[in-house]
């Protein structure tokens, strides 16, 4: 993988604008690709261990880092908030 710092790069702007913009969504997305990630990269290794298949060990550092960036933006925005969002509020 050529462009992983990119890629992370451009994932955690995009996590950020949804942090800024939407606390919704930005929960929403932070619990649903972090699995979905996680998922993936499970799979892809047990497959690996299986039958080898020549995928790079850059393509296993871009999809655990595509796991920790939602998380480490995630964390930060949850500290700075000091644990309460504004859709929590809303009612």
């Amino acid at each position: 993988m050529r462009y992983t710092k990119e890629i992370l790069a451009v994932e955690a702007i995009v996590f950020i604008i949804f942090w800024m913009s939407n606390e919704y969504l930005a929960t929403l997305m932070t619990f649903i690709a972090v699995p979905i990630f996680f998922a993936i990269t499970v799979i892809s290794l047990i497959a690996e261990k299986i039958e080898k298949s020549g995928i790079s060990g850059a393509y296993f550092r871009l999809m655990i880092g595509l796991m920790i960036v939602p998380m480490v933006i995630f964390a930060i925005f949850h500290i700075v908030n000091g644990g309460e969002y504004t859709w929590l509020k809303e009612n």
